[in-house]
């Protein structure tokens, strides 16, 4: 029996952790970006050097752990484009909440 172990081995653990610690790597950064200076997605691109097609990942996962918030639409310093969204993680910078408090 050969001791040579297939390039298609079922049990892949090492390259899914990898990859893994290259998504938390990634989402860290946008994160630390994102608390340094509002920014739009493509600013944040060029701010840090992750690809914008991933920091929409990680912007949908931040938004849903209210770790970031939308401040305002404007136009983008890099594209031009007139409505997009700005982006914090500065919780000073989140808009207050005009919903009345219910207890």
């Amino acid at each position: 029996m050969s001791t040579k172990k297939s390039k298609h081995s079922l049990n892949s653990f090492g390259n899914g952790q990898a990859k893994y610690k290259h998504f938390t790597a990634q989402l860290k950064m946008v994160y630390k970006a994102l608390m340094y200076k509002p920014m739009t997605m493509k600013e944040v691109d060029v701010f840090t050097g992750v690809m914008r097609e991933n920091i929409c990942r990680y912007i949908d996962t931040l938004l849903e752990q209210n770790k970031i918030a939308i401040i305002r639409k404007r136009k983008c310093s890099i594209t031009g484009y007139p409505y997009v969204n700005e982006y914090t993680a500065n919780p000073d910078l989140f808009p207050k909440s005009n919903q009345l408090k219910l207890f």
